[in-house]
This record gives structure tokens, sequence and C-alpha cells, in this order.
């Protein structure tokens, strides 16, 4: 599976908003090989992102094609990215729709030993502190090998379960053979609320 992360430093607050959320929602969710998307919004500033999820590389990239068949752009982009789902954890909470979710962004390019680093660090140390937590709806680990650089979306039901899920996280201690030099943290993170949810294709027309 494939992921493209889009954002926008543009921010809707307009009496269209939810209308225009609603447009953008039906038609990306038509197109060949849709597999999700989630809305976010900033918390505090109102800028914006958008995580499609794609059965392929080739759905990711024709995406953008396909929606510009329908009309111009509503935003402009600050950035559009394709990635790898290199992980996808569903909670507790799985059935649950999300309404908080943090960015992390780990800018590349990533050396391989802190790439190995951070693998290891989120199956054998982040994700048994953070998997049976309540409120927990999913969490995506994507790897774009090309510039390799990574992104983490974790998505809750309520904003208190996003915030202990990520006091358990930064709770956890190091395991033996974990070097702290190679454990830097995200470039930038971002807690979002979810304005918008999709988990299956549009119905065929």
């Amino acid at each position: 599976m494939y992921a493209r992360l889009q954002t926008t430093r543009d921010v809707l607050n307009g009496p269209d908003t939810e209308a225009l959320r609603a447009q953008v929602t039906e038609m990306i969710s038509g197109h060949p090989g849709f597999a999700g998307l989630f809305l976010l919004e900033q918390l505090g500033i109102g800028w914006g992102a958008m995580v499609t999820l794609w059965q392929t590389r080739q759905d990711a990239v024709l995406a953008s094609e396909r929606s510009a068949a329908r009309g111009p752009r509503p935003i402009t982009l600050h950035s559009d990215d394709i990635y790898e789902v290199e992980e996808d954890w569903p909670g507790l909470a799985a059935g649950e729709r999300p309404e908080a979710a943090t960015l992390l962004y780990f800018d590349g390019p990533l050396s391989a030993a802190r790439i190995e680093a951070a693998r290891f660090a989120s199956r054998e140390r982040i994700l048994p502190a953070t998997r049976d937590l309540p409120g927990r709806v999913r969490t995506l680990v994507l790897f774009d090998p090309e510039e390799a650089k990574s992104a983490v979306v974790t998505l809750a039901a309520t904003m208190p379960a996003l915030e202990a899920i990520g006091q358990a996280a930064m709770g956890t201690e190091l395991l033996p053979g974990e070097d702290p030099a190679l454990l830097t943290g995200p470039d930038r993170f971002e807690v979002c609320r979810v304005v918008g949810y999709v988990t299956e294709p549009a119905p065929a027309v």
C-alpha cells in the first residue's frame, strides 16, 4: 500500500468549507485504487494536511491527474509526497471515527543506521507500549526510499486518547543496544483535528 501526504498553508474557515471538504472526499474516494483518506487541520494554526491511501504507487501518482479532470484544485499545496506504507497498526478503537491525529516528520536523507534504529524502536519499544491503549484507532508508518525520509500518522478517537498515546511513547526507556545518538526524534510534530475520514472506496456510479 502507498500513501500520499499533501499539505497546505491555506486556512479554510469560510461558509463553504464543509461543502468543499465533502466534495474533495467524494471525488478522491472514487478514484481507482483508493484505500482511505484522512483530512487533518492543525490545531491553533488551521493549516491543512490530507493523507490518502492507495493500492499501488501508480494509483497514488495518477490521483492528481484524475482530480484535475474534474476542475482546478481549490487550494494551493505546500508539499506533496508519496510514501510506502511500511507499517499499518490498527488499534483497539479501529472501528471508531478518529477525531484527533499527530503527524511526525523525519526529514531525509536519513542514514541507514538511523532508519534501522527508528524501525527497531517503533516495533520493539513504542508499539508494545501503545498497542493496547484505549482510543487508538490506527498508526501508519510511512517511508520514502528515494529520499530516505519518513512520516508517522497516529489517529485517535479523542484528543485525550491521543495525548495518552504520546505520553506512553515518550515514557518508554531505551532497550539494550539502542543508541540515543541515532534516535533524535522528529524534525516536525503536528497535532491535528480530523475533519474528514473515509476508509472505503465510493460506490461505483
